[in-house]
């Protein structure tokens, strides 16, 4: 998603999903992991741009990146540019290099990826400056068997007009379909915000109060009938693990180039050494 230029109308055609699982207790040496080779894909400029996203609601010990493009052709060459550059890498970078290798089976206990394309008619009103959102609210739903053109219908004619109707102009959703990398019938709904503020609104008791009742009827018959399950979780933008084109960090230097803070160091308490004695002066 970090190929989306500030003042695009809408999200990536096509997104390259990477979803990590940590080991309990090594989310922050993942972190340093992660970041370190954020660093090195800026030293040798890879085609790869990248958000990172760590979580706030959901699974403590996972990490999502996301990669956007306008064709799958051009996400190959992205990759293809990116293990070309690192592999011919030199000195103290292919020294690092071999050392996060070396480090990752020790931080990830799975990782995933994920090919998805955007559903422009799925979504609504997913126009944002995203290098200006601060946290991603992402819903994966899971479809019952041969029910895909039945959700559209429900989303495209019966939810988004209550949308449109209740005016929820606030809310952001950009849904794309997995269609390789997990099962079949799996969507993901993506909500970028400013703020966790955002959802003080009750946005779905406003979309159910704006659709008639026998709207409602049809909505929870074509949910019920074509979902198999339904999950959110809550991300925060991080960015010393991403690595973003300068444009799209220009937009907000402060928040995109900033540096890590310094871990405070208790100084050391010097130890007081015993005043030496007066000296006694000799006898006459």
């Amino acid at each position: 998603m970090a190929q989306t230029m500030p003042a695009s109308p809408g999200p990536p055609k096509v997104l390259y999903i990477v979803r990590e699982d940590i080991k309990p207790g090594m989310m922050p040496a993942h972190t340093k992991h992660s970041a370190n080779f954020a660093a090195i894909f800026g030293r040798l400029q890879t085609p790869n741009h990248r958000i990172a996203l760590v979580p706030v609601a959901g699974s403590e010990n996972e990490v999502v990146y996301l990669t956007g493009a306008d064709t799958f052709a051009e996400l190959e060459g992205m990759l293809q540019g990116t293990d070309k550059k690192m592999g011919a890498a030199t000195g103290m970078t292919k020294t690092e290099l071999a050392r996060l290798a070396e480090e990752a089976p020790q931080l990830h206990s799975a990782m995933r990826d994920m090919l998805a394309l955007y559903r422009p008619e799925l979504s609504f009103n997913p126009g944002v400056v995203l290098p200006q959102m601060r946290y991603f609210s992402i819903t994966t739903v899971r479809l019952k068997p041969g029910k895909d053109a039945e959700y559209a219908e429900y989303i495209q004619k019966v939810v988004n007009v209550a949308r449109t109707k209740a005016k929820v102009d606030n809310v952001h959703l950009a849904t794309f379909q997995v269609i390789s990398g997990t099962g079949g019938g799996t969507y993901m709904i993506f909500r970028p915000m400013k703020s966790l503020g955002e959802m003080d609104d009750p946005v779905n008791m406003r979309v159910r109060a704006a659709m008639s009742d026998d709207m409602r009827k049809d909505a929870d018959k074509s949910y019920s009938d074509a979902v198999m399950s339904s999950d959110t979780s809550t991300y925060w933008l991080t960015p010393e693990m991403s690595y973003v084109e300068k444009e799209f960090a220009a937009v907000d230097p402060t928040f995109w180039n900033a540096k890590p803070e310094p871990v405070a160091v208790k100084p050391k308490l010097r130890k007081r050494m015993p005043k030496p004695a007066a000296a006694t002066p000799p006898a006459n």
